[in-house]
């Protein structure tokens, strides 16, 4: 198939444009890329800053079972309580020496 001199001018005319366009293609990539970035940071930014909403911890090793433990550290206080008997009081009538252990004897 021959090209017709009218076929040549016609892509001599539109070369430059086809060049712009080739251009606009190539450095599209990276500027997407850039504008992706500029995005990502941005996000990152804003994640930084805000407060982060608390989940649910679903059943595992992490999850902590506090109502278990407070339920049995209640009950074990209980029972030292009842197995414990109050402390006997010193009788009134009896005088007590204020500086009984509060001297120490380092000499022997």
């Amino acid at each position: 198939m021959a090209l017709l001199p009218i076929d040549l001018q016609t892509n001599f005319m539109q070369a430059t444009q086809v060049g712009k366009e080739q251009s606009v293609q190539k450095d599209a990539a990276p500027l997407a890329q850039s504008l992706q970035g500029a995005q990502l940071v941005q996000k990152t930014e804003q994640q930084d800053k805000d407060v982060n909403e608390t989940h649910d911890q679903e059943e595992g090793p992490e999850q902590v079972k506090d109502r278990a433990r407070r339920g049995a550290d209640r009950k074990r206080r209980q029972a030292a309580e009842k197995r414990k008997p109050a402390a006997p009081r010193p009788p009134k009538d009896v005088m007590r020496d204020p500086a009984l252990g509060r001297n120490v004897d380092i000499t022997s």
